[in-house]
């Protein structure tokens, strides 16, 4: 492909395709895999890792083993292993990482019993770190930047540092960019935000050399001219569409029912929902304590099947 590598270029380009988010996961995969060691300049800069220019980078198969025959298969987003001893699996979210916290908790400890090769001596696995990145791009996303490790809340004391994900609030590190702070890992971060080629070339092409800068760039429109890609992007942007006529629409119709008689269904229910979520709040504290399941059931007055569903 034969692209000029000067805003021009780009700006023109802008007027003839459209860039298909980087946040978006399949657009996201497309770019880093076929670009291991741009990948591996990315992860130098987000892990908290004396990671080298000559460092070996290796992609792993990313599907997930089943918990039982019936179970979907899983496929994780990105899973590279660095000098064969850091294993990194990076997922790109577009909600809020509150809501898909306990999916990625379980994606790493798949991981994590992955990692030990047969016949293993377990002292060697003190040498080997798994990282789970989480890039979330969701706009109101609450966070920033954290790194969640195994950590004793009675002793303060960190247990394993070996295993970690690290959570990375993309929005907000965009708004650090435009506000004036240009470090390493917020240009690239800020990259993957782009909203067009002309805007994705003037922030990469601060940390790219030319070569790779190049190679970037092509990765970026192929991408956006990729049929299956094009294809699963539309089809988000629809289901999208459709939820939010559908809550347009429910929103209308609430609105129909009369501001008095609205309120009045409002308060009841409103009443109705604290109670059961008080219920439910105090049902999942007792199974934490390891309370009976007939004894939850006394005092909530909840069945033990719905208790059973709780846990």
């Amino acid at each position: 492909m034969n692209i000029k590598l000067n805003e021009q270029y780009f700006e023109k380009l802008d007027q003839e395709l459209n860039l298909i988010p980087i946040t978006y996961d399949f657009a996201f995969k497309k770019l880093f895999r076929s670009n291991l060691d741009i990948l591996r300049d990315f992860l130098k800069a987000v892990i908290p890792l004396d990671i080298t220019e000559d460092c070996k980078i290796r992609l792993m198969d990313g599907e997930l083993p089943k918990e039982n025959k019936n179970e979907k298969q899983k496929v994780i987003d990105v899973y590279v292993v660095l000098d064969g001893k850091i294993y990194v699996d990076i997922e790109m979210n577009r909600s809020k990482f509150e809501n898909i916290l306990e999916r990625n908790i379980k994606y790493k400890d798949k991981l994590s019993s992955m990692i030990p090769e047969v016949g293993e001596d377990i002292k060697k696995l003190k040498d080997k770190k798994l990282y789970q990145i989480n890039l979330n791009a969701h706009p109101k996303e609450e966070i920033i930047d954290d790194i969640v490790v195994l950590y004793g809340l009675k002793s303060k004391k960190i247990y394993s540092s070996n295993e970690c994900m690290i959570v990375k609030g993309l929005e907000k590190y965009r708004k650090l960019y435009y506000s004036g702070i240009k470090e390493e890992d917020v240009i690239w971060l800020t990259a993957l935000t782009s909203k067009s080629f002309s805007e994705l070339y003037k922030i990469i092409s601060q940390i790219l050399p030319e070569k790779k800068l190049k190679r970037f760039m092509e990765g970026a429109i192929n991408m956006s001219k990729d049929e299956f890609v094009l294809h699963e992007w539309n089809k988000e942007l629809f289901d999208n569409l459709v939820k939010y006529n559908e809550i347009e629409n429910a929103t209308n119709e609430g609105k129909a029912l009369g501001l008095a008689e609205g309120k009045s269904l409002g308060l009841a229910e409103g009443k109705s929902l604290g109670i059961k979520e008080t219920t439910m709040k105090i049902a999942k504290n007792m199974l934490k304590e390891n309370i009976d399941l007939k004894t939850i059931s006394k005092v909530t007055g909840l069945t033990v099947e719905n208790i059973q569903n709780i846990k």
